[in-house]
């Protein structure tokens, strides 16, 4: 690929001053187009117009609803990006399925600084990487105490008759049973097998959690009007939508589950068959080089998860939870059987709840 430097030359000429010396990666000339799909919050217009002034590609950006949503145009054959971000969950089966394709790692020298445990085995097949951990978020309690008199401490709390009218969540069934195993105290988060799944235990369970619910969130802003219309006291909503409430001065407390905090992390993907395949792997290594911190890290406390972006900016590890990452619960890939019969059982235990 024209304009890059190997992963060699770059640990050569960097030793001691990080990934902003390899400005042969990512600045100057070139031009081309580049087509992706993303969510809104995560890109600035200043953060995007310094990318095309400094390679002189032009983004054709399009809005993102989920991770679900963009594999599913993958797999509808509707989806013509170059880059395509899916959550951890979502790589696997893009990958098996032939819809993305590996990352020339000698393209994006900035890998070589991405945080060890974000590098999953399971985004590797045959010697390939098919994603690039773009950004770390979290998802803590958030508390509204003005609404709620006593501490919440737990997952366990969301299923606390005590709480009833006051509970919110997400209407995911892959969280629900991932939220309902911790809170229960089960050794295994990610089952892989039907067979390790209690299913008219957890629906029971799953039940009388949707009972309880004031309201149930599908997107980061409707979690957020929740909160606001005092629908909900306490939730698990993404730490960047806690922080803005907490900025608008509501009375909203940061918990962080003693069973763990729900953890999340999106990879940036080339999709197999993509027209801008050059232009792709220039945008990845500049989301760590420049735009990462700028656009989303900054002014949204969503971490780009790189040692060489914490250090340019002085930023402390502690202060996204990243000092102790054993402290996160995380949703690993299943079978689809296995999430259809989730979904199943999902919405059997909410049937007759209006929430």
């Amino acid at each position: 690929m024209k304009n890059s430097s190997s992963r060699r030359q770059f640990l050569a000429t960097s030793a001691g001053v990080g990934i902003a010396s390899v400005a042969g990666c990512t600045s100057g000339g070139g031009g081309g187009t580049l087509s992706l799909i993303d969510w809104d919050y995560v890109y600035s217009d200043d953060a995007l117009a310094g990318f095309e002034d400094r390679t002189g590609i032009q983004v054709d950006r399009q809005s993102a609803q989920s991770s679900a949503e963009n594999l599913s145009l993958m797999r509808a054959g509707r989806s013509d990006h170059d880059i395509v971000p899916l959550g951890n969950y979502a790589v696997t089966p893009a990958m098996d399925e032939g819809l993305i394709q590996p990352i020339d790692l000698d393209a994006v020298p900035a890998y070589e600084d991405i945080f060890d445990f974000v590098k999953k085995s399971y985004f590797e097949t045959d010697g390939g990487i098919y994603g690039v951990p773009r950004s770390f978020g979290q998802t803590p309690l958030a508390v509204n105490t003005d609404l709620v008199d006593r501490p919440v401490t737990s997952l366990a709390d969301l299923f606390d008759p005590e709480l009833e009218g006051l509970i919110g969540g997400r209407d995911d069934a892959r969280l629900q049973f991932l939220y309902e195993r911790a809170a229960a105290g089960k050794e295994q988060l990610n089952p892989t097998s039907a067979a390790d799944v209690d299913f008219d235990r957890t629906r029971q369970r799953l039940a009388e959690h949707a009972s309880l619910a004031g309201g149930l969130w599908t997107s980061g802003g409707n979690s957020g009007e929740l909160m606001r219309n005092e629908q909900v006291g306490v939730q698990p909503v993404w730490n960047y939508i806690t922080v803005s409430l907490q900025e608008e001065g509501l009375p909203i407390q940061k918990v962080y589950p003693e069973e763990g905090t729900k953890a999340w992390f999106i990879q940036l993907c080339v999709r197999e068959g993509a027209e801008n395949v050059e232009e792709a792997h220039r945008f990845i290594q500049d989301w760590h080089e420049y735009m990462g911190y700028e656009s989303l890290m900054a002014p949204s406390s969503i971490a780009v998860p790189n040692a060489a972006v914490f250090d340019q900016n002085g930023v402390d590890k502690a202060a996204f939870g990243l000092d102790d990452p054993d402290q996160f619960l995380y949703e690993d890939p299943k079978p689809q059987s296995l999430i259809r019969r989730y979904t199943e059982v999902w919405n059997e235990a909410k049937t007759g709840i209006d929430v």
